[in-house]
């Protein structure tokens, strides 16, 4: 008996420690078996050898490639392409490996790895036909397509009529035999099946501009992606897939870069806020650009050999300098979504987290998503979770952070703001702050990556990065570092909730950030917004004196160019006009630096509206003044240089003084394209210790103090210019 129960303490002790070694283990590991559901009947990706009835193809390669590399057997399942994802979401198999084409709708409903075929969409009709060449000839014809294929939609959308097949093989069945006048697929497939088979009985007839990408699919939220992708960058990298991919296809249809661009650029360019703690902020001892994405990013850097280089940009205005190409990637927990994956490449998620919904502490009346409904949430306009707010029926303010969104929840003015969880409990653990609550779930998981221009082609250098950091534990490192939580989506990673467990550090006075801060807003003060206003103003007085006298030319032209050049300029915000010199240019092919685009769009935006002063100036002058300058042998140059524009000044001034001390206020609006001027340091500052009273009052002060300094330079002028008035 005793041996028995002996007995039973060891088996109990070995089945744990083998539970307890599966647990740590990612989750395909863990099973120790991937199965796979595929076609069977899709030459060349999935089909049977003819020879030897073994199931072999592109896709079945790659899958049993991946197999090995995980160290788990491979079990196939054939299915048919019209029930596969009905019998992936029944459990019949772990994911579908059948050139599964990646579009905002399915990975919406499915996770979808990196891709490992990529192709484009391409019309095949018989050789004989030639009244398609293009997909608008399409319409009004009938096609051969998979019901449910990214194809089948393709076809529709371009007003052709549908017949369903089960494959690509029926497809050209039906197109030969003339009961169908065209079929839409992807190119590989095409150009597989010409190669294989030698048909000359069809031909490709055009393409439809659209690129697909292919890549496995599982159930939502599986927890396979970390593991597939990894897999995956690892056959691409050791040249795996293109071996594969050559076998079945005779090209490398892998979508491996001929070369890696951002190894090949030397350098690596990030656009971030560095505003928003504890992401993206400036350290308030040092401060040096730190956070969480900060630090992974830095880590991609060190993995691709590559020195990084960060642009500190408004997260409302991030994306745009992205597409403007200031930068080649954001990392700035860009939360992968439909909409931004049919605009952008986005990486694997190296943040996974949840929405919550945040109230004060005293606040009751909000306790589920549907309890926004009416409510007042603040956001940061451009975000995943403003569309959530809005979806939910609240009124949404725009705030350009989540610092700003939590200052104004303790204000009263707003009743509440949605985020990601990791970003909140960062945020509680790091401030100790009681006055507000995580008051419910909105119910959505979220995941954060790089975000880069569609068809960077940095992906698998961004993903292959991301897999090592999370293989060697950095990933996790830097998260714990910064969230007190491994917030990866790595399966072993703990829940972001612990954050709160971790003792708040000890703040300092809002005195201390005043004095320790001086001297930054003040650099900020003497280095850019003085310079910015006194080269602005000066260029734009030159261009408001040209514009002023083309107004009063006799030229109807000249003076009709000059008319529109300020209706423009006074009729359009100069945010807009800032926007268009930096952001939109670039589309055009013309690049500037911030401080330029800055003084460009100050300068014509002083050149507007001094103008007007200039010529009221000038007409102000009596016209006896001109008759006389005639008389002693002025010609109109020197009677202007002379005689009138010495008078016009004494009228010119008080209001060209007010467009200075305006142009001065109205450099914090350059903040908004990259430069760092006195209101963009104190955000900067201001941003991981929520003192925006203090900073934001020491800001004020400083623009106060120096538009003071020019009112008594202004007084001075006029006092000098009333002497030579007669009274």
């Amino acid at each position: 008996m005793l041996a028995l129960l002996l007995g039973a303490f060891v088996i109990a002790g070995v089945a744990a420690c083998g539970s307890s070694g599966d647990a740590g283990k990612d989750p395909i590991q863990a099973a120790g078996v991937l199965r796979v559901g595929t076609e069977g009947v899709y030459s060349p990706f999935s089909y049977h050898d003819p020879n030897t009835g073994e199931l072999v193809g592109y896709d079945v390669d790659v899958a049993k490639a991946v197999g090995e590399k995980l160290d788990v057997r491979v079990e196939f399942v054939e299915t048919p392409w019209d029930s596969i994802f009905a019998a992936l979401e029944a459990n019949r198999f772990d994911i579908v490996a059948n050139q599964v084409t990646i579009n905002p709708e399915r990975q919406a409903k499915y996770d979808l790895s990196q891709p490992y075929t990529v192709g484009e969409g391409v019309i095949v009709t018989r050789a004989d036909d030639n009244t398609i060449k293009t997909l608008a000839d399409v319409r009004g014809k009938t096609a051969a397509e998979n019901a449910t294929s990214n194809w089948s939609q393709v076809a529709r959308d371009a007003g052709a009529n549908v017949e369903a097949v089960e494959g690509f093989t029926q497809a050209i069945t039906l197109l030969n035999q003339g009961r169908v006048d065209v079929v839409i697929n992807d190119s590989i497939a095409v150009y597989a099946y010409l190669a294989e088979t030698g048909d000359k009985s069809v031909k490709i007839a055009g393409t439809v501009g659209e690129k697909s990408e292919q890549g496995f699919a599982a159930r939502k939220d599986s927890g396979y992606l970390p593991e597939l992708d990894r897999a995956l960058s690892e056959l691409r990298v050791d040249g795996t897939l293109a071996e594969i991919s050559q076998r079945y296809l005779k090209a490398d249809a892998t979508g491996s870069p001929a070369s890696t661009p951002i190894r090949e650029a030397g350098v690596l360019r990030v656009g971030t806020e560095g505003t928003y703690a504890p992401f993206s902020y400036h350290d308030p001892a040092t401060n040096q650009l730190t956070g969480y994405d900060v630090d992974v990013a830095r880590a991609v850097g060190e993995k691709l050999g590559v020195p990084v280089e960060f642009v500190e940009t408004p997260w409302d205005s991030i994306f745009a300098a992205l597409e403007a190409n200031r930068f080649d990637v954001v990392a700035n927990q860009v939360t992968i979504n439909p909409e931004r994956q049919a605009k952008y490449d986005l990486s694997q998620p190296y943040t996974v987290g949840e929405g919550v919904i945040v109230t004060r502490a005293d606040d009751d009346s909000i306790t589920s998503l549907e309890d926004l409904r009416g409510k007042t949430t603040a956001q940061s306009i451009t975000s995943n979770w403003a569309q959530v707010a809005r979806d939910a029926g609240a009124d949404v303010q725009a705030v350009e952070g989540f610092a700003q969104a939590i200052t104004l929840l303790n204000q009263g003015r707003v009743d509440a703001t949605v985020n990601d969880s990791v970003a909140v409990y960062a945020y509680l653990a790091e401030t100790g702050d009681t006055s507000v609550k995580i008051a419910a779930q909105t119910g959505e998981t979220s995941d954060q990556g790089f975000a880069a221009r569609k068809n960077s082609g940095l992906l698998p250098e961004l993903n292959g990065a991301l897999d090592e950091l999370r293989a060697d534990g950095t990933l996790t490192e830097i998260s714990q570092k910064y969230l007190k939580a491994d917030a990866t989506g790595s399966p072993q990673g703990q829940p972001a909730q612990q954050a709160t467990d971790q003792p708040a550090p000890q703040a300092r006075s809002a005195w201390e950030l005043i004095a320790d801060n001086l001297w930054p807003l003040a650099k900020a003060a003497l280095t850019m917004t003085i310079p910015l206003t006194i080269i602005s103003f000066a260029i734009g007085l030159v261009l408001a004196l040209g514009v002023a006298l083309a107004r009063l030319s006799s030229n109807v032209v000249l003076s009709n160019i000059a008319r529109f050049y300020i209706s423009i300029i006074r009729g359009t915000p100069l945010l807009v006009q800032l926007f268009i010199v930096f952001y939109a240019l670039p589309e055009f092919g013309v690049k500037i630096d911030p401080f330029p685009a800055a003084v460009i769009a100050f300068s014509l935006n002083v050149g507007g509206y001094a103008a007007e002063i200039i010529r009221s100036a000038i007409l102000s002058v009596p016209k006896g003044q001109w008759e006389a300058a005639e008389t002693i042998g002025y010609n109109y140059t020197g009677a202007l240089r002379r005689i009138i524009l010495p008078q016009a000044t004494r009228v010119a001034v008080p209001p060209l003084s007010n467009t200075l001390i305006s142009l001065v206020k109205d450099t914090s609006l350059a903040s908004t394209i990259l430069v760092t001027e006195l209101l963009r340091q104190a955000q900067i500052v201001a941003a991981p210790t929520f003192e925006f009273f203090a900073l934001y009052g020491t800001a004020a002060i400083y623009y106060w103090v120096i538009c003071l300094v020019l009112s008594f330079g202004q007084a001075r002028v006029e006092h000098r210019l009333e002497r030579y008035v007669a009274r």
